[in-house]
């Protein structure tokens, strides 16, 4: 689909090259930023599947960033190119690692306190003698949440969080709209001393919780926070399915499950289609990809569970965590509670550069006959009870999320037949590996 204002940019962008003194860049560095750029932009342009949903004109995009990656001065203006081009692709999923070797010990970024609802990101603290401005009306009002719009120029999506790192004790803009729809521009610094680590964490032990709230435990709690064995299980990729069957087992002579979703942000289907064949009645078959793809089965495991089935779903659910509850939905093997779930429904894959840049992007949408696709919208959700900036402003957002949360397990237990005398109980179990 054509976009008119970055299919524009190409014009400017070509005078500007016009005025650049010849062999600016080394012509060996040129050479591979040219590759790593086509390497990433020809892999996406191959096996990505959104352009259209998002409205991108790919080829315009290229034409745009190209000729200014190419000729960018360092590494780090050559990062910030890349990550300019896949900031146009508002897919929280198309994620860029530059390569760090050559800015290994000289980046830092901001410290910024950030929460992150519904893809909007909102600032709930800034580091000390940085705070903003704030329009009258918001003068010392610690509960303004101001959402950051705009980094360095580009929408604050996808790859935006790449300008934000940079050169120590450097600055940057951001923008910034307060509640009332004002909008502002503040600068950052960057901190002097480099504290730039993009490495994800590991959920340890805990990423799978078990236990048991109501009279003589008959309702079941299982907690999933991933289906991915690298983050989570500590053990050899097969340890996962064994602890998750482990686990219903564990819980098979309940009545009631609450099986927890929330903050699950997917992984492998080798971990989560045989823990749902133990939850569903009959084998579901779905796709991969839009010209045939491979087809993959979930077929049904014993012991299967036999009691009701809640599901809970929040805003960071994605992936293979909401595509889990929404099979036991379109199942009709539960019913699903919760906030709107990220939208990602298709399997990733990875393009690496020659430079040893990383671009995560979403190829192989997840397709079953006569569904609807969820990508940018989430599943749907039988029972809504989301998590919503106005309820973050009025009671801060630790405030705002305990409150969802225990309104999510109240109608979980409400839906089993459990009463609200064991909502601490469940409350209590269900936070335990959580911060």
């Amino acid at each position: 689909m054509h976009h008119p204002f970055r299919a524009g940019r190409a014009g400017f962008v070509a005078a500007l090259l016009a005025l650049l003194p010849a062999q600016a860049v080394p012509q060996a560095a040129s050479e591979l930023y040219a590759e790593t750029f086509d390497a990433h932009w020809e892999a996406l342009d191959k096996d990505y599947p959104y352009f259209e949903l998002y409205g991108v004109d790919w080829d315009a995009e290229r034409e745009a960033h190209r000729p200014l990656a190419v000729a960018a001065e360092n590494e780090t203006e050559f990062a910030w190119e890349l990550a300019r081009l896949f900031t146009c692709l508002p897919d929280p999923h198309v994620s860029f690692r530059p390569a760090l070797d050559g800015l290994a010990q000289t980046w830092s970024m901001p410290e910024v306190e950030t929460v992150l609802i519904r893809d909007r990101i909102f600032v709930e603290s800034w580091p000390a003698g940085q705070a903003p401005t704030e329009p009258a009306t918001f003068v010392g009002d610690a509960l303004a949440y101001p959402e950051i719009i705009a980094v360095r120029g580009m929408p604050a999506q996808g790859s935006a969080e790449v300008l934000v790192p940079g050169p120590v004790g450097t600055s940057l803009d951001v923008g910034l709209r307060w509640p009332d729809g004002q909008e502002t521009l503040h600068e950052l610094r960057r901190p002097d001393e480099f504290n730039f680590n993009i490495e994800s964490g590991h959920l340890g032990e805990d990423w799978l919780v078990v236990g048991r709230v109501g009279d003589e435990g008959r309702i079941g709690y299982l907690g999933v926070r991933s289906f991915d064995p690298e983050r989570a299980t500590l053990g050899p990729d097969g340890k996962m399915t064994t602890m998750l069957r482990a686990a219903l087992v564990e819980l098979a002579d309940t009545e009631g499950l609450i099986v927890d979703f929330q903050g699950n942000g997917g992984g492998h289907v080798a971990a989560s289609d045989p823990f749902l064949g133990h939850l569903i009645e009959r084998r579901i078959s779905y796709r991969w990809g839009n010209a045939g793809g491979k087809r993959r089965v979930i077929r049904t495991h014993k012991p299967r569970y036999r009691g009701e089935v809640v599901a809970l779903v929040d805003e960071r659910s994605a992936s293979g965590g909401e595509w889990a509850a929404r099979i036991l939905r379109d199942a009709e093997c539960a019913v699903v509670v919760g906030g709107q779930t990220v939208g990602a429904e298709a399997a990733v894959h990875t393009s690496e550069g020659p430079d040893g840049s990383v671009v995560n992007y979403r190829a192989w949408p997840m397709i079953e006959p006569g569904r609807t696709p969820f990508q940018a919208t989430g599943i749907e959700v039988d029972h809504s009870l989301p998590l919503t900036i106005e309820d973050v402003r009025e009671h801060g957002f630790d405030g705002a999320v305990e409150r969802v949360r225990r309104a999510r397990f109240a109608r979980a237990l409400e839906l089993l037949g459990g009463g609200d005398e064991h909502l601490d109980a469940l409350v209590r179990i269900a936070s335990r590996g959580r911060e």
